[in-house]
């Protein structure tokens, strides 16, 4: 593998998975990305940065590749790195009551009331989103179950289970835990939902009937509905803000009105969200709501009806119903005055009198605008002719104007059209209500609200910083959070990595035992090649492409007077053997470049008692498997008896 990753390796010092990540092109690395959607269906584009970067850069470290572009390619050539790389981004990072606590509080408070509400329709649907290799769902089930057993009911149970990691998922599918991961399940519900199977335990069937394990993608899939009870725990952390912004709204959309949504305890994107009221700010337990609008009233099409028949409508031509529909207008804490469309003053009741402080008989009957009122009131006239022209009412807040006795009246005035029975314009009622005791009071806020200002501002700039603060450890609290659950996924891989080399460890204990078999067996056979060699009577040496000596047996030690350790591994031609070396090196040359037998005579030796003798040397190729000379082998006949005695001598 290390030799195909060289070759696609460039000599270029961009984009090294070792570099800082300033130093890193982002096009290279969101190619990369881009290739994981498009081709893998994984969207990690809208992931934090920083820590999709550390887990891409660890993989990369582990294949020793030092650009993104040279990783690119490598993953074009090999398909199983996906899932490697998939394997090292998707942290599946989970246990059995995660945050004991926070599962406590879901138990005591969330459980008992959804199980309660869902006794309407015998049915509670739950998701649990990102499950990964299934503690989770697990987990909901069993914490039901119990409750169901509790309450002595029986409901229509679906546990939907969702992550993107197939492999994951098909953990979960199983229910098949190791003791180390069932470590953390409450003793009783253990006991309880747990079977035990050899080395292993499962979790018991019925509870595995009610988890619906399938694969969804929260940034791209759409959300399931009608839940009761939404877990998504630990996910959103790796979310950018955008992206948490697009998925926050989904989980609203799936959760019915009043359902609970339960995250991780790093995750406060929901602290001041219109969507949701927490249950339980620490563990993050929240509540749906429905939106409202901007006076805080749920939105509703119903609009507020108005009474705006004129009163030529409602009049009749019996004295008292008119006297008593004068006496109702003559009664309301508000000033009416009611205008014809020739602008004279048909009505102008007791609270017009005393607001405008002008009787009714000096009013009725004349026009409007011959009032003093009617300049007194900045803008009132205007808007009356303008109600006239457009038969749309008109509101003005908080008008003031001065009385005669000099006093300031603030008012509020609702100028209406009125309409006959043929909806022709029959007058304009103008409505004022006297608000100036609120004014005073606002003023008086206002005043106080000046004195205390300075020190709403300081604390405001402590609160501001504080928040800043807050922030900032939330972020670091979030980092540590997925820095601890790389750590714990970095642990496992070094657990699994220590088997492996345990395994490896066995592997090579075995093979040195073989190549300890294999070496006495060799030695046998040299000392068996040696005595051979050394019993056959002849002098035999045997010489490599460079002369250089390999094999010198005792009749060669007793012919020449060298022992074998003076002569192997030494240059035949350098050897203190007189006139041999010279008489034979053409012959040795002759032998490898026609690869034929040569026969050197007269090659002197001497015998113990210093006579010198000859005898014949004879030269021939030793050819490999491919039949190019590996060496050369002598040999030579020397007297037998006398170099006995020689050899007697020496040893």
């Amino acid at each position: 593998m290390s030799d195909e990753i060289d070759e696609l390796e460039e000599p270029t010092g961009d984009g090294g998975a070792g570099s800082g990540a300033e130093d890193v092109p982002d096009t290279e690395f969101q190619r990369l990305l881009e290739k994981l959607h498009t081709e893998h269906n994984f969207d990690f584009r809208q992931y934090k940065e920083v820590s999709l970067l550390r887990r891409v850069r660890h993989r990369m470290a582990q294949l020793h590749v030092t650009s993104f572009a040279t990783y690119i390619h490598y993953l074009d050539r090999n398909a199983d790195e996906y899932k490697a790389l998939l394997d090292v981004i998707l942290i599946n990072v989970t246990s059995f009551f995660r945050d004991p606590e926070a599962w406590n509080q879901v138990r005591e408070t969330v459980l008992p009331r959804l199980i309660e509400e869902a006794a309407s329709n015998q049915s509670l649907r739950i998701w649990s989103a990102g499950c990964s290799s299934g503690e989770e769902p697990y987990t909901l089930a069993m914490l039901v179950a119990d409750q169901l057993r509790q309450d002595s009911r029986e409901l229509d149970v679906k546990i939907y289970a969702t992550d993107i990691d197939e492999d994951a998922l098909a953990t979960a599918r199983a229910g098949l835990y190791r003791l180390e991961h069932v470590k953390d399940v409450p003793r009783e519900l253990l006991d309880r939902y747990v079977v035990p199977e050899g080395q292993l335990y499962r979790v018991r069937r019925d509870l595995r009937k009610w988890c619906i394990f399938g694969r969804h993608d929260l940034t791209q899939d759409s959300p399931l509905s009608h839940l009761d009870l939404l877990v998504c725990r630990n996910v959103l952390i790796y979310f950018d803000t955008d992206l948490q912004d697009r998925v926050v709204p989904r989980f609203h959309y799936g959760i019915r009105e009043r359902g609970h949504l339960f995250l991780g305890k790093s995750e406060s994107m929901l602290a001041r969200s219109r969507h949701f009221v927490p249950v339980d700010s620490k563990w993050r337990i929240f509540q749906r709501v429905t939106p409202v609008d901007v006076t805080g009233r749920p939105l509703s099409n119903s609009l507020q009806q108005t009474s705006s028949p004129s009163f030529a409508r409602h009049a009749r031509p019996d004295v008292q119903a008119s006297q008593r529909l004068y006496g109702i207008v003559d009664a309301l804490p508000s000033a009416v005055v009611v205008i014809d469309p020739s602008d004279t003053i048909l009505t102008w009741n007791a609270a017009a009198e005393t607001l405008y402080d002008t009787p009714s008989d000096s009013a009725i009957g004349r026009k409007f605008r011959d009032l003093d009122i009617s300049y007194r009131v900045e803008g009132l006239r205007s808007r009356i002719e303008e109600v006239k022209a457009t038969h749309a009412r008109a509101r003005l807040q908080d008008i003031s104007f001065p009385r005669r006795s000099g006093d300031s009246v603030h008012v509020t005035l609702l100028v209406s059209p009125l309409y006959d029975e043929r909806r022709r314009l029959s007058g304009v009622v103008v409505a004022a209500d006297d608000v100036t005791e609120y004014a005073r009071l606002r003023e008086e806020v206002s005043r106080i609200s000046e004195q205390s200002a300075t020190a709403n501002e300081e604390l405001q700039s402590t609160n501001e910083e504080l928040e800043t603060t807050n922030e900032e450890l939330q972020s670091t609290n979030e980092e540590l959070e997925t820095t601890n659950e790389e750590l714990q996924s970095t642990n496992e891989e070094l657990e699994t990595t220590i088997e492996e080399l345990q395994s490896l460890n066995a592997e090579l204990a075995t093979i040195n035992s073989e190549l300890e078999q294999r070496t006495a067996e060799l030695n046998e056979l040299d000392m068996h090649h040696k005595g051979v060699l050394d019993t056959m009577g002849l002098a035999v040496v045997v010489l490599d492409t460079s002369f250089r000596v390999k094999t010198w047996n005792w009749p060669a030690a007793r012919m020449w007077g060298l022992r074998p350790e003076d002569a192997v591994h030494r240059d035949f031609l350098s050897l203190p053997l007189g006139g041999v070396t010279r008489l034979t090196q053409d012959a040795l040359r002759r032998v490898l470049e026609h690869r034929r037998v040569e026969v050197v005579p007269g090659v002197a030796y001497v015998l113990p008692d210093g006579e010198q003798r000859t005898t014949g040397l004879r030269l021939a190729p030793l050819l490999g498997a491919d039949g190019e000379p590996v060496g050369i082998l002598g040999m030579a006949a020397p007297d037998a008896t006398a170099l006995e005695a020689r050899g007697k001598g020496q040893s």
